[in-house]
């Protein structure tokens, strides 16, 4: 790059600012535009009001990417208009606003500013920027204007939506500012916000406008528009880049009209492009770069590698064969408390559901059943691919890697990788790690052979699914140190442990407890259809063992021999299985698979779950094991301090979350073949709270690493236990909905992104809603028990009554049940109405909107389905489906990083947000809640052999860590002979988004009801062990 102005020969006098000038008659589609990023979550949304012939000349850049000298020689003289994005905080902090002070007062050039970028214009100008007759944050209001300017050719009234909480004063407005736009505002918050309301009642929607516009001519004035007298500076208030706003593009395209007509009466000779190296500063690259330009950190690029060794083999099984997704994994995969070696099942466990056709699950050890006779089955592990186990601290910025190369759980390689930002040839992140890890498979030649149930070849496309093995694992909240553009780590999270380092010694913090990652690179797995009821196994074949990996060893299996031995291995011992639960023997089995549990014919366990409306004699202890981060009043304070915040703009919305924590003990058993503990409870989550995306994740953690374990130990694990709803981001092929004249789905694109933020809760209705003159019978309501009257007909009274009273009974369920269903849609349509939960759900869609403007054409984001209410087990929630086709450069690790964390996790703007939760949450760790959890995926293609050649295709599926447990077991030397079980440490996250309409108790109540999702499975668990030990 060159280094000054006069090595490019810039031909430019000293009054640039007030006297450069351009020629008559210049194209729009030629203008040059520069847009300063104010660190908004919204910026990149302001791409898609561009035509697409006009992004080829948009540079995006930080306000504090340059230092104003360097800027205003360097890239200010290649630009002919410029856009101040929205942003956090005032006009008036230098470290809010950055250059786009100067650029006000020196560059005389068309400028647009929105929201922040407006309240500048009026700033610098003379006007006063004070607070709004109150904060409005995801709100559409009606514009009113002047017909001019932005405003040409838009009708009066139309809707736009506000994200403030400050604003220009009308009255100090100089004679050089006209006020081109305005609304008017009205009260959006309930004047009985602090009162006491009943646990399951909304927002009233009777005293507020449920549409979230303000048309209301008694309220105050607010200015929503601005432009200067003299110099072709306009601003607006509200946000035109929002999906809820109307005539967006129009206003951009009235701005370069003004443009157009500033350069008409110029004489000075344009620059006709932008150099290189400026677009190379770009944080998202809206142009092809050429392969000369030096690109930094903030623009993603993918290095293809020349030749990949690998190949994939799948094997479908026989469309009769589909069993029990639950008794396969345990069967095959779950892995014992000694046992090192991960396993994993990404379980879709509500059916039917549209999210939820697939399942897939996998380990290090897999186990082998043969046939002995026509009664029993024995059981011995059989010989797998090479996989590793990689965990990873962003505080000390080192990655454990633990290989193992058979089914010996000994033979384990453990490799330590310092990520170091001064070697060249060491990625400075793990995101980029992960990067170089994937691209060890190449990117379009994982040549795939499918295998049907009579070994004939079949086509790849016949293959319906996108995973073909990768990494399985989760991404926690931390993982933000390096995903997040400008976060520093605050002090008070820094770790002090001397346990890591080139002399490693043996470590206890919570860095190797709790890692900020953790994944398996799996590269065997099983794969459930529910839609078609098909099972297919796969492996991936390395066919070049000597090829040096990112993790410093092969993986993999050796040979196709190897490979395909496993794969009929399993699919045996997945018919066995099939055979042995079709056949009805055995009831409910134990926790684990063990030889007992295919072989037991008969004999039942305690019931999953214990109806404590009739059995209240279980110890009281046990009912309430969890204890809060936090106390009622300290949480309510943080959510006084959030609304603070807001007010003063310095988040739109904030989502605050808090920690439940338990004790757990794990039962031991004197059994070779005892599986974790922890499924037992996994399995009453997924039965009580299925999700599309429930999972079960074993994880080895590296404290215990370097030893053993030896025989009787308890190897110390983290378990996530997981029954999450919402989809962070998905990759893959194009949606069934959006497909048009598709023959083969192989033929498909793998390259759209699919995004399902969740914001807007209400709970299910469950217990009784009969008014009193409908003669329930029922006093009680009880939301543990929705089926309450039928309660009464398994009582012994119940039993021995006749035939009229058991009819009158059931009466009195349906009109009960009936009510209950009343309740239910109220609640349902009260939710779709709801202002705030409405108001939540939009900035969120905006700033995801925002997020895969990184990543995608901008031109692709779209919104096909906004605010669609989705219903649970407990709960019902308002769901919004966001895509986009991610750019041919970006690869899988990097799409996922641009958009971590969750943006419903973290309220907008997300930076700014982020960093006032660290301190409202007294920088507790999330750790894995508030994260992601699932795989990402290798990329394949048909094999050449077949005579067809397709597209890529690959996969990424993530969910938000969200309705999970998170079980942390401690390393034990011989654990089964203490006398008491092993205490494991259980924790639940919750919380929920904060807007200025939020009421404090209210936010209280819904973080206990999103407890309520996972809390009452670790209460069955502990009555049912109560039960069990008496």
């Amino acid at each position: 790059m060159p280094s000054s102005v006069e090595s490019r020969n810039l031909d430019m006098d000293d009054s640039f600012g007030q006297n450069w000038t351009h020629p008559t008659g210049r194209s729009a589609s030629s203008l040059r535009t520069l847009i300063v990023d104010n660190y908004d979550s919204y910026t990149f949304n302001l791409l898609q009001l561009f035509e697409e012939d006009q992004l080829k000349n948009v540079v995006v850049i930080r306000n504090d990417q340059f230092e104003w000298s360097q800027f205003e020689q360097e890239v200010l003289p290649y630009f002919d208009q410029i856009i101040l994005s929205p942003g956090p905080g005032r006009p008036e902090r230098a470290q809010d606003f950055g250059i786009c002070t100067q650029i006000l007062q020196t560059a005389h050039i068309p400028i647009f500013g929105v929201c922040l970028g407006h309240q500048g214009i009026g700033h610098i100008h003379g006007a006063k920027v004070t607070y709004g007759p109150e904060p409005v944050h995801g709100q559409i209001a009606k514009i009113h204007h002047d017909g001019t300017g932005l405003f040409a050719g838009i009708p009066q009234d139309f809707e736009a939506v506000r994200y403030h909480s400050l604003v220009i004063h009308e009255d100090s407005l100089p004679e050089d500012l006209i006020s081109t736009a305005w609304c008017v505002s009205y009260p959006l918050i309930p004047s009985h916000r602090n009162n006491e309301v009943d646990t399951d009642t909304d927002i009233d929607s009777e005293n507020m406008d449920t549409n979230a516009t303000s048309n209301d001519l008694t309220g105050a004035k607010s200015i929503m528009g601005i432009q200067h007298a003299t110099l072709p500076h306009h601003g607006v208030q509200f946000h035109p880049e929002s999906i809820c706003t109307k005539y967006g593009k129009q206003m951009m395209s009235n701005f370069f009209k003004i443009s157009q007509e500033f350069y008409a009466h110029q004489n000075r000779p344009e620059f006709l492009d932008i150099p290189e190296y400026i677009r190379c500063y770009s944080v998202v690259p809206t142009s092809k770069l050429s392969s000369t330009c030096q690109v930094p950190k903030s623009v993603y690029q993918y290095n293809r590698k020349p030749s990949n060794p690998y190949s994939l083999l799948i094997h479908a099984l026989d469309p009769a064969i589909f069993p029990d997704p639950e008794l396969v994994f345990s069967s095959l995969f779950l892995t014992g408390p000694e046992s090192k070696a991960a396993s994993w099942w990404l379980d879709s466990a509500r059916q039917p559901h549209p999210m939820s056709r697939f399942s897939f699950m996998g380990g290090i050890e897999t186990r082998r059943w043969q046939h002995e006779g026509h009664e029993r089955g024995q059981r011995e592990t059989t010989t797998g691919a090479a996989q590793a186990v990689i965990q990873y601290s962003t505080l000390h910025q080192e990655i454990n890697v633990r290989r193992f190369g058979n089914q010996d759980r000994t033979n384990m390689d453990l490799k330590r990788i310092r990520l170091n930002a001064t070697n060249n040839h060491v990625p400075t992140t793990f995101w980029d790690w992960m990067s170089e890890l994937m691209k060890d498979f190449g990117r379009d030649n994982v040549e795939t052979t499918v295998v049907g149930p009579q070994g004939d070849i079949r086509p790849f496309g016949e293959v319906p699914f996108d995973f073909f093995a990768g990494m399985v694992g989760y991404l926690g909240y931390e993982m933000k140190r390096e995903s997040l553009e400008g976060y520093h780590t605050p002090v008070e999270q820094q770790c002090s442990c001397e346990g890591h380092g080139d002399q490693v010694t043996d470590c206890i913090c919570d860095c190797e407890r709790y890692p900020d990652a953790s994944f398996v690179l799996a590269t065997q797995a099983v794969v459930f259809d529910h839609v078609e009821k098909r099972v297919y196994v796969l492996g991936v074949m390395n066919n070049n063992p000597d090829t040096q990996t990112s993790i410093g060893a092969p993986i993999g299996f050796p040979s196709y021999s190897t490979c395909n031995n496993w794969i009929q291995d399993v699919s045996e011992s997945i018919q066995y299985i099939a055979s042995r639960n079709c056949s009805g023997a055995g009831a409910r089995r134990k926790s684990v698979l063990a030889t007992s549990s295919l072989n037991k014919t008969e004999g039942h366990s305690t019931p999953y779950l214990l109806k404590q409306r009739h059995r209240r004699q279980s110890s009281a202890g046990l009912l309430s094991p969890f204890k809060v981060d936090v106390t009622e009043k300290d949480y309510l304070k943080a959510i006084q301090d959030s609304l603070d915040y807001i007010h003063e703009g310095e988040s739109y919305e904030l989502c605050l979350t808090t920690q439940f924590r338990a004790k757990i003990p794990q039962y031991l058993e004197n059994d070779p073949h005892q599986g974790d503990p922890a499924f037992e409870l996994y399995k009453i989550l997924r039965k009580l709270n299925s999700a599309p995306f429930s999972a079960f994740l074993s994880m080895p953690t590296a404290l215990d690493a370097r030893h053993g374990p030896h025989e009787g130990d308890m190897v110390g694990k983290l378990i996530i236990l997981s029954s999450s709803p919402e989809r962070f981001l998905k990759i893959g092929q194009k949606p069934a909905d959006e497909r048009q004249d598709v023959v083969d789905q192989g033929d498909v694109s793998s390259r759209t992104v699919e995004m399902k933020p969740i914001k807007g809760t209400v709970a299910v209705a469950k217990g009784c809603f009969c008014k009193e003159d409908e003669g329930c019978g029922v006093d009680e309501r009880d939301d543990d028990s929705s089926e309450h009257a039928h309660d009464d007909e398994d009582s012994d009274s119940a039993r021995s009554s006749g035939p009229r009273d058991a009819s009158e009974r059931r009466q009195r369920g349906d009109r009960c049940a009936e009510a209950r269903q009343r309740e239910d849609r109220r609640r349902v349509d009260s939710l779709s109405k709801n202002i705030k939960e409405r108001a939540e759900n939009l900035m969120i869609v905006d700033l995801i909107r925002n997020d895969l403007a990184h990543v995608c054409s901008s031109k692709s984001v779209r919104v096909p389905y906004l605010m669609n209410v989705e219903s649970y087990e407990t709960v019902h929630q308002l769901v919004t489906t966001v895509r986009g086709e991610l750019f041919d450069h970006v690869d899988n690790a990097q799409a996922v990083r641009a958009c971590f964390p969750p943006g419903s996790m973290t309220g907008a703007p997300k930076l700014r947000s982020v960093q006032l939760l660290d301190s409202l949450e007294h920088h507790v760790k999330r750790g894995v809640y508030s994260g992601c959890l699932g795989y990402i995926g290798i990329p394949a293609v048909a094999s050449e052999s077949t005579g067809t050649k397709k597209k890529v295709r690959t996969a990424v599926d993530m969910a938000v860590v969200i309705r999970t447990a998170v079980l942390s077991v401690p390393p034990v030397a011989n654990a089964k002979d203490l006398p008491e079980p092993v205490i494991a440490d259980l924790s639940v996250g919750a919380g929920g988004a904060l807007t200025i309409l939020s009421d404090a108790k209210e936010e209280w109540r819904e973080v206990l009801l999103k407890s309520r999702s996972v809390v009452p499975s670790v209460t069955s668990y502990l009555r049912q062990h109560a039960g069990l030990s008496s």
